[in-house]
């Protein structure tokens, strides 16, 4: 994109936060399929398909009048406006969704005021079934809509928070700043991940991305994803602590189940003692118990 400025031309870069655009890119969608079925509820004579194409129309009309207003009257020096732009910059989503819902609110017919209708399943049913019909049919097809959004976003970044400010002499120059702009898309690095956002996200992305392969949380030497970390920890790491397979019959020790086969390696004999033990227990309860059956035969036999 390009202007040409008091002093020549001049070559600005456009790229903006894709994680933002994309949140404002839903909002119009919403905020149209909202406004569409709202202001045609309980009309024989009129669909929400019949109205979007003019509901579009005056909706982007208002949303762009409103934000030069904001910005214009901000400009001024209007305290209150000031104030307001500011807090836009910070949060644009924020600052759309609240313009989208003024807009909405005077779209709605009178049956959209009946008690309860605004809240009900059917209605919200409606406004996502219409939003996937729009999509379809390409009724505010997605370049029009980032180009909207990057529009108010831009008109109301003051502090240049989620959009690029540089601008450059010549193309050349533009390419090779884009090329590093903070601004531009990149894609994750992890194995496994698809994801792609702003390169200003890449550290905040790596925090959280499933994909990114980690030390083990109880610092065996493997490195596992962090969407397995839980399951590795819990089964297969070799840290895991487990109780020796002679626990029930008197070996009580506990140890990283990768240990397991030099514990019983080493303990050799002494599990051999306890199965011992164990079993003359076993044989001992198993021949009181003979004995005890002999007796009550005894005393149950027929008496002389």
């Amino acid at each position: 994109m390009s202007t040409v400025e008091e002093d020549g031309y001049n070559s600005r870069c456009d790229l903006c936060d894709t994680e933002v655009i994309h949140s404002m890119i839903e909002l119009l969608l919403r905020g149209l399929a909202t406004a569409s079925v709202d202001s045609t509820t309980g009309d024989i004579f009129k669909s929400a398909s019949s109205v979007a194409v003019a509901v579009k129309a005056e909706l982007e009309n208002y949303l762009l009048v409103r934000t030069e207003a904001l910005v214009q009257e901000s400009v001024s020096g209007h305290e209150d406006h000031s104030d307001q732009l500011m807090k836009a910059s910070t949060r644009p989503t924020e600052f759309l969704s609240g313009m989208i819902d003024e807009f909405v609110a005077s779209k709605r017919n009178m049956l959209s005021h009946v008690s309860g209708f605004l809240s009900s399943e059917s209605r919200l049913n409606k406004i996502k079934d219409f939003m996937q019909k729009m999509e379809m049919e390409n009724v505010w097809g997605l370049d029009e809509r980032k180009a909207t959004a990057e529009t108010i976003l831009e008109s109301i970044d003051m502090k240049c928070i989620f959009h690029c400010p540089e601008r450059f002499v010549d193309q050349d120059k533009l390419a090779d700043h884009r090329n590093q702009c903070k601004f531009r898309v990149v894609n994750c690095k992890n194995d496994g991940c698809s994801a792609s956002f702003s390169a200003i996200h890449i550290e905040e992305h790596d925090s959280i991305c499933p994909f990114k392969a980690l030390p083990c949380d109880q610092l065996c030497e493997q490195h596992v994803m962090r969407c397995e970390m839980d399951k590795h920890c819990a089964t297969v790491c070799p840290m895991k602590i487990i109780n020796c397979p002679y626990y029930h019959i008197g070996c009580e020790t506990a140890f990283p189940q990768g240990n397991l086969d030099n514990h019983c390696s080493k303990l050799l004999q002494t599990h051999m003692l306890y199965v011992l033990q164990a079993t003359t227990r076993q044989n001992a309860t198993v021949n009181d118990m003979s004995q005890r059956l002999q007796l009550l035969e005894k005393m149950s036999g027929p008496s002389v």
